[in-house]
């Protein structure tokens, strides 16, 4: 066969294959060929530039961004939700919120354990936009204390409806998320209650946490869950940047507080590093130091923000 015809039938298959639809099989009936020869002709058509995939990106949706900050961090991956520049924060968790829902849809596998972080308005958010699934999950779980004065937003409650939503078992951690002393988060550990749940943190695969920044957020003071101002200060001193389950890290992701000097309870930065699939859901100008610090820690596997937010960690 002469280069001319040789170039010709492939042309002509490319053509078949992708401007008409045909399928592979039909393409070798219709010329005669073997569909073992109309593929590797297509093989051929892309290496040598007859066929050109383009693929366009819309205004909205941010590739660039995402490879960018997965390359620099090394995290599997990034989804860049769109905001306008000069977004509400109300704006930001639902977007972000809406977007954690549609991840969770499209990537829950039967036997999942979810474990969710609580106080976390855009996890509230997320758990808003969920919608039933068909999956068997194995449950969800309570990463960190939850209870406190506004019985609206306890972290029970977010687990319940988040479990009643995927239709399974809700496990509950029945304490504050920071007690008065290490003594006392070491004698609620040691109760059934509290050991029972704490005891499957390290067989969760899925954990969706959020990401706090050192000074806390409103709904942490309108719970109670929160440091005291001497502590803070002390963080502070410690170059702490932000928090996830309320165990504070630096700019490096390091750990400012030992174990043993941390009164909270709730899965250490250890066992979220461990953690076979962690998902962070966060956004906003004023965490992404926290953000920066948590991704360098290596916590997380994948990370929900905003447009806004991305552009200003890619810096």
């Amino acid at each position: 066969m002469s280069k001319h015809d040789e170039t010709r039938l492939l042309l002509k298959i490319a053509t078949l294959y992708y401007q008409e639809g045909l399928k592979q099989a039909q393409i070798a009936k219709t010329l005669r060929l073997s569909q073992s020869q109309v593929s590797r002709s297509i093989t051929r058509c892309l290496k040598e530039g007859i066929v050109k995939i383009n693929v366009v990106q819309p205004p909205n949706v941010f590739i660039a961004l995402e490879s960018h900050i997965q390359k620099t961090f090394g995290v599997s991956n990034v989804i860049v939700v769109d905001v306008e520049d000069n977004p509400s924060d109300t704006q930001v968790k639902r977007a972000i919120g809406s977007s954690g829902a549609h991840y969770l849809d499209t990537t829950l596998r039967d036997g999942d354990l979810i474990g969710i972080s609580s106080w976390s308005d855009t996890i509230r958010s997320m758990i808003s936009y969920l919608t039933p699934s068909k999956t068997k999950t194995d449950g969800v779980i309570q990463l960190l204390g939850g209870v406190g004065h506004n019985g609206s937003i306890q972290a029970t409650i977010l687990t319940q409806n988040m479990a009643d939503i995927l239709s399974c078992p809700a496990y509950m951690l029945p304490a504050q998320s920071i007690e008065q002393s290490v003594e006392e988060k070491d004698k609620l550990l040691a109760t059934m209650g509290v050991s029972e749940v704490v005891s499957m943190f390290n067989k969760v695969n899925l954990a969706i946490v959020g990401i706090g920044m050192l000074e806390p957020s409103n709904l942490l003071r309108n719970s109670g869950n929160y440091f005291d101002e001497t502590t803070l200060k002390e963080l502070a001193t410690r170059n702490a940047v932000g928090d996830m389950c309320l165990h504070y890290y630096n700019q490096q992701g390091e750990p400012v507080l030992e174990n043993e000097n941390n009164p909270v309870i709730g899965m250490t930065l250890e066992q979220l590093h461990a953690c076979k699939h962690v998902v962070a859901l966060a956004g906003g100008l004023d965490k992404v130091e926290a953000i920066k610090g948590a991704l360098r820690g290596g916590y997380i596997d994948v990370l929900i923000t905003d447009r806004v937010t991305a552009e200003a960690i890619a810096q």
